[in-house]
């Protein structure tokens, strides 16, 4: 008798122990959630007009928190607890497009691979890895509803990223010799290349 109190009071405390966490968990979003629409609601109505560069800069320190927030919730939830997530897709949108295109124009496909490779990559961690977090919220948006999808096709991210898909055949291996050097990151050449491939694999699956 006594073993049996003592495995129900351990499944009660066990079970306890988890609702905690559930509802700390919970509750970590929701403060994520309110600080993610503060943030939108003053980026998209500044007190001062904002510089094309200071706009994107903004926009960069929001996707860490976004990818959080959204990151393990059902796609659905954007819509319903995220009011301006259409325009919040169209400025993200805007940004990959215009990222791209900026590093593969006037280049030769081989030159427009490696940057875009290289700004996609992962460098010492996810949040200060700007390209990184962009792919990564692209891939959040992308398996959200028709509206969603709608915003992205206007602002023509699948057409880039078939584009994109064009330059990597030009790709370049990683050359042996510095593939697995230690350059001061967390992660070598052949990792960041590798977390890339597992990444853009995602998106397309």
């Amino acid at each position: 008798m006594n073993i049996m109190r003592k495995l129900r009071s351990g499944a009660v405390a066990s079970d306890s122990s988890s609702g905690e966490l559930s509802l700390e968990s919970s509750s970590h979003t929701e403060l994520g959630l309110m600080h993610l629409k503060k943030l939108f609601n003053e980026y998209t109505h500044p007190k001062e007009p904002l510089s094309e560069t200071e706009r994107d800069y903004k926009l960069y320190n929001m996707l860490p928190l976004f990818c959080k927030v959204f990151g393990s919730t059902n796609s659905a939830d954007m819509n319903e607890q995220f009011w301006d997530i259409l325009a919040f897709a169209q400025q993200v949108s805007r940004l990959m497009v215009s990222e791209i295109r900026r590093r593969a124009s006037n280049q030769s496909t081989e030159a427009a691979s490696i940057a875009i490779v290289k700004f996609f990559e992962i460098e010492n961690s996810e949040e200060s890895s700007n390209g990184w977090m962009l792919l990564s919220a692209i891939n959040l948006l992308a398996v959200g509803d028709a509206s969603l999808i709608q915003v992205m096709t206007t602002a023509s991210v699948p057409s880039t990223l078939v584009k994109c898909l064009y330059l990597f055949f030009d790709l370049p291996e990683i050359p042996e010799e510095v593939a697995d050097r230690d350059d001061g990151s967390e992660f070598t050449p052949r990792e960041r290349r590798i977390l890339l491939d597992k990444k853009s694999s995602c998106r397309s699956s």
